[in-house]
């Protein structure tokens, strides 16, 4: 009897990991093109785009949509992603790799918006955060589907695949050496007890934390953010997660805010079909400018929008427009944004319609006193556009007819 026992230089669980990228090897080989379809038995599932044994791009998982939009905002960031569409009449240059957001970023290059560094470094980066979830995702299966290689210029970047590889397998493995297997990136850090991180940490920092951990950014969000690698900033709040001073908290996807289509029109009439009724969105805030820009992106959506700079005379207005939901910013010269949150809690019709706070003040106890008072989410200044109409589309999908 052989009593000699396997000895792993590394954890075991980077092994059984790992193998799962063994398959692009065989797919370089046989210069295989068409979709590699990966899913877990939790409900996820990615797909990657194959030409010649290349990966061309990569979409699916938890959030595709946020990861688009991050990358995208991180290295193109002259552009301007308030309208996502593609141009009146353009259709996808293939059979087979029909996606909305790889296509407009193919538009934004040939029409010299994006540079050629940057796609690549776009498409990489999604690429890369798909991989390590489908290497951090236990149980996965995968299915391929094979179709004729793409003409070179209906897929003009081949980021390298053994480079990315390499990359991947590194950091699965620090992933797991300093103990973050069970850690998602696509989680949300939010403090938890504020009070016991401010005696550990410089007035400064604290600040900072405070306005970065808010529950809406994922991990990978604020790496991109702050410039940082994802794994060395969660292994900095490692110790205060673990301590539960701050928690990792599931966050929600970006609304897909250009639907399945790819124009302007498509944006108004696909994804906002109403019950019965027209929506109506109302913006309560001193500045013109918050309005003008909440505005042009509800209106946009195909739905109403009103617009209420003196909050003195917000309730009236609000009583008579009765919106379903209602931006609502926190402080005004002539009334508090708490005061007419509290208010508008009092009156039946507006007992359970959502109310969203801005604040350009991150503060905790600004957001905890708000809730108390009945606001339903808190959304830091200055909002993206994607986020509006998440948001729109998270308390009103009973609404919307997709």
């Amino acid at each position: 009897m052989n009593d000699k026992s396997v000895q792993y230089s590394k954890p075991l669980a980077y092994y059984l990991q790992v193998k799962k990228l063994k398959i692009f090897s065989v797919l370089k080989h046989q210069s295989f093109s068409g979709e590699l379809f990966w899913s877990s038995p939790t409900g996820h599932h990615w797909t990657l785009f194959i030409n010649q044994g290349q990966v061309l791009y990569g979409t699916g998982g938890v959030h595709p949509i946020r990861q688009w939009y991050r990358q995208v905002r991180a290295h193109a960031p002259e552009l301007d992603l308030g309208q996502l569409a593609l141009p009146q009449g353009a259709t996808s240059p293939s059979v087979w790799l029909h996606c909305w957001d790889y296509h407009l970023l193919l538009d934004w290059f040939r029409q010299g918006y994006l540079s050629k560094k940057a796609l690549g470094t776009i498409i990489a980066n999604i690429i890369a955060d798909i991989l390590f979830d489908v290497v951090q995702s236990r149980a996965t299966q995968y299915q391929l589907t094979r179709y004729p290689a793409l003409d070179p210029n209906q897929a003009p970047i081949y980021p390298d695949n053994t480079e990315r590889l390499f990359a991947i397998t590194d950091l699965w493995q620090s992933w797991l050496e300093v103990g973050l297997e069970a850690y998602s990136p696509n989680l949300a850090p939010v403090i938890v007890h504020p009070e016991k991180i401010q005696t550990h940490v410089s007035p400064q920092v604290y600040t900072s934390l405070i306005h970065l951990l808010d529950g809406q950014r994922s991990l990978r969000d604020l790496a991109v953010k702050l410039g940082q690698d994802v794994l060395t900033l969660t292994q900095v709040l490692q110790p205060y997660i673990r301590a539960g001073w701050i928690s990792l908290v599931e966050i929600a996807d970006y609304a897909p805010v250009i639907g399945a289509g790819l124009n302007a029109s498509t944006v108004k009439n696909a994804g906002n079909k109403l019950c019965d009724r027209s929506v109506t969105i109302a913006c309560v805030d001193d500045s013109p400018m918050v309005c003008q820009t909440l505005g042009q992106v509800i209106r946009a959506a195909d739905y109403n929008f009103v617009a209420i700079t003196e909050g003195v005379k917000a309730i009236p207005i609000l009583l008579a427009q009765k919106p379903d939901l209602i931006f609502l910013d926190l402080v005004m010269p002539d009334a508090s944004g708490y005061e007419i949150c509290s208010n508008l809690r009092k009156i039946s019709y507006f007992k359970n319609v959502p109310i969203i706070i801005l604040s350009g003040n991150d503060g905790l106890v600004d957001q905890v006193r708000a809730r108390l008072l009945g606001a339903t989410d808190f959304l830091s200044k200055p909002i993206e556009p994607i986020v509006i109409l998440s948001v729109i589309q998270k308390y009103l999908k009973h609404l919307i007819v997709a």
